[in-house]
């Protein structure tokens, strides 16, 4: 179970830090690769990330029975925002592009208001919530392990340490091995699957040991 358990871990790990950079290749068509977009990505998945962490933390301390309900909303949520981004990204992009194509059209370095506010825009509506949900899990994770017997400092290190291993080997198959390789239009229809899949179990996890 415990080998299942920091699988899972590690895959949301990766899922995370590899969807940055699945999101520098989307907006870049848009908004150039400059430092503006860079900026406001950062931020967007440490936003995310805070967020997230805080209302896991949250979740943590409810009773079971609604604990369980809203693991599953969250899961729910996660998803649906991933279906969002992966099958609308594009026209969500050509619309914000499109109402700031004065400001983008003469976008650089430094960027403007109007850049600044589209780029803003769109790491939020296709970014933001996917990742606040899929942190969320995080000090859910730190909870279920502080359970079996490991003492919450320790179980605190060990959660976000395995999971900062999934972000490196996230970051690096990403940008090394999937999109030389695969279109990212098809790699977001492949995150959407594993996160699915590997929030499913999770929760599967979760509940079974509340349930003995």
């Amino acid at each position: 179970m415990l080998f299942i358990f920091y699988t899972l871990v590690i895959v949301l790990g990766m899922l995370s830090m590899g969807f940055q950079m699945l999101a520098s290749r989307l907006l870049s068509p848009h908004y150039g690769t400059t430092i503006v977009e860079w900026v406001w990505l950062i931020s967007t998945f440490l936003a995310a990330f805070s967020v997230g962490s805080v209302l896991g933390g949250w979740i943590s301390n409810l009773a079971a029975p609604r604990r369980g309900r809203m693991q599953f909303a969250l899961a729910a949520v996660g998803i649906a925002s991933l279906a969002v981004t992966a099958l609308f990204s594009k026209s969500i992009l050509d619309g914000i592009e499109l109402r700031f194509i004065p400001a983008v059209s003469e976008m650089n370095d430094q960027g403007g208001t109007g850049m600044n506010t589209a780029v803003f825009l769109s790491c939020m509506v296709l970014f933001f919530v996917p990742v606040t949900a899929l942190s969320s899990f995080g000090p859910q994770c730190v909870g279920w392990l502080a359970t079996r017997g490991t003492a919450p400092g320790k179980a605190s290190g060990v959660i976000y340490g395995v999971s900062t291993v999934g972000n490196i080997a996230g970051v690096m198959l990403t940008v090394f091995v999937l999109i030389p390789n695969f279109r990212v239009s098809h790699l977001l229809y492949g995150w959407l699957a594993v996160a699915a899949i590997s929030l499913t179990g999770l929760i599967a996890l979760l509940r079974r040991v509340e349930e003995r």
